[in-house]
């Protein structure tokens, strides 16, 4: 058992500390679009998590989520737990068969799809696609079942940075060998090699990303999160009393900077049942693969899908598909044509209701209604192959379309304006016939 808590106790800092500084984006409610069937494009019909795989062993998940709410740093994270993003998302199996304990680490700037809610989205923004916190954590951990291929959380933790400080205070700071000379989000100054950091100094070292003047990617952050959980497996196991100094600080901020539908006295039950599991192996995996820029705007992560496989293969046992139309070149597609026939749909959709709404009932609305089909069957045939005959036919639809609601419009009388562009241009997501966007006002 000592392991496994001092496991959970280095997770719990290192989430802490690197859930701060990021970048997201903001969403206001507007109403999905309906009636498609799976073999849709999830940007016309969002996806749904997929039937979990039925497992060979025992297994528990744990989603730990680090959060951006509570960093005092002036701009550098939310004063409000209404306003936080899930920067570090880290699935923990624990394999009551095999008694092994699994880390799989799915990096903040994953550009996903998230389950029931229209767009395109970096992962540590898919909770704020919710109405309220606990809403948001169920999209969070909806989001994660569909990129795990429908292996789901059991239970969530979920971490604010200023745990970091407290708790590198309550167990004496940790001696770190820093890799380069920074200056810290706290203002301070660190110079490289061995430093005897506090908790200031831990959660500086451990969220240095763009701040960073060597490996100053997520990457890189992840290997300074490697540093800082080696030293504290290392302090806790020379000293394990510390174990119980840092559950006390967990204690003391449970619904304040600690959040988990588990119980403190539930989370203390835990222990025992994976205290066979504690002596045996830890396995560490991250969903990487490319890192590059996408969509215009977001350096975003793309999973490379074979070790996405992999890693599902040998931590859970089982084979799951590769994802589809989630792909970096797919996604550069969507703004460079494919929006443009998302948004036709929306407006043809629009137009359509107005007419019927209206009485009318001319050959016009069949014609425009057949071209709605048409448009979402080509767009639908684009896959991340992107053969150009596919591109070339959803882009002659996406004209046929606009022709014929064009023409709807002025057959039955449609009185506003029809707008093809995309609102303020360049902003997609801004654009709420493309995303799903919400305001976040949680109660």
């Amino acid at each position: 058992m000592k392991q496994f808590v001092s496991v959970c106790l280095a997770l719990v800092l290192a989430l802490s500390a690197l859930s701060a500084g990021a970048e997201a984006w903001s969403f206001q409610t507007s109403s999905p679009d309906s009636g498609f069937d799976e073999n849709t494009a999830y940007i016309l019909n969002p996806p749904t998590v997929p039937a979990a795989p039925t497992l060979k062993h025992e297994i528990i998940n744990i989603l730990m989520l680090g959060v951006d709410y509570g960093v005092l740093t002036p701009g550098r994270g939310k004063e409000d737990i209404k306003n936080c993003h899930t920067d570090s998302v880290m699935m923990i199996a624990v394999d009551l068969t095999d008694n092994r304990v699994s880390l799989i680490s799915l990096p903040r700037d994953t550009l996903t799809y998230v389950p029931g809610v229209n767009g395109v989205y970096k992962l540590n923004a898919a909770i704020n696609c919710a109405e309220s916190f606990a809403e948001g954590i169920e999209t969070v951990q909806n989001t994660v079942a569909w990129l795990m291929g429908g292996i789901r959380p059991d239970h969530y933790l979920v971490l604010a940075p200023h745990l970091v400080e407290q708790i590198g205070n309550k167990i004496g700071g940790l001696d770190i060998d820093v890799e380069m000379s920074y200056t810290g989000h706290s203002g301070r100054s660190y110079t490289a090699g061995y430093q005897h950091l506090d908790g200031v100094g831990i959660m500086d070292y451990a969220r240095a990303r763009r701040n960073a003047t060597k490996n100053k990617d997520d990457y890189g952050r992840t290997g300074r999160q490697r540093a800082v959980l080696n030293a504290l497996f290392d302090k806790i196991s020379r000293d394990t009393d510390l174990a119980y100094d840092v559950l006390d600080v967990i204690v003391e901020n449970f619904d304040r900077y600690f959040f988990s539908d588990l119980s403190v006295a539930a989370l203390w039950e835990m222990l025992p049942v994976v205290d066979e599991v504690a002596t045996g192996s830890i396995g560490n995996y991250v969903m990487s693969g490319e890192l590059v820029m996408a969509m215009k705007y977001f350096t975003s992560n793309f999973f490379d899908q074979q070790q996405r496989q992999n890693i599902i293969s040998e931590v859970y046992g089982v084979e799951v598909p590769q994802q589809r139309l989630n792909s970096h070149g797919y996604l550069n597609y969507l703004v460079k044509g494919g929006f443009e026939l998302v948004k036709a749909v929306h407006i043809c959709d629009r137009v359509v209701a107005w007419a019927k709404n209206a009485g009318y009932s001319g050959e016009l609305l069949q014609t425009a209604q057949n071209a709605r089909l048409d448009a979402i069957d080509a767009l639908s045939a684009v896959d991340d192959t992107l053969t150009r005959n596919a591109t070339v036919k959803a882009e002659k639809m996406t004209s046929a379309l606009k022709q014929a609601v064009a023409n709807l419009k002025k057959g039955c009388g449609y009185p506003e304006k029809l707008s093809w562009a995309i609102v303020q241009t360049d902003h997609w997501y801004m654009d709420p016939a493309i995303q799903q966007y919400y305001e976040i006002d949680w109660n």
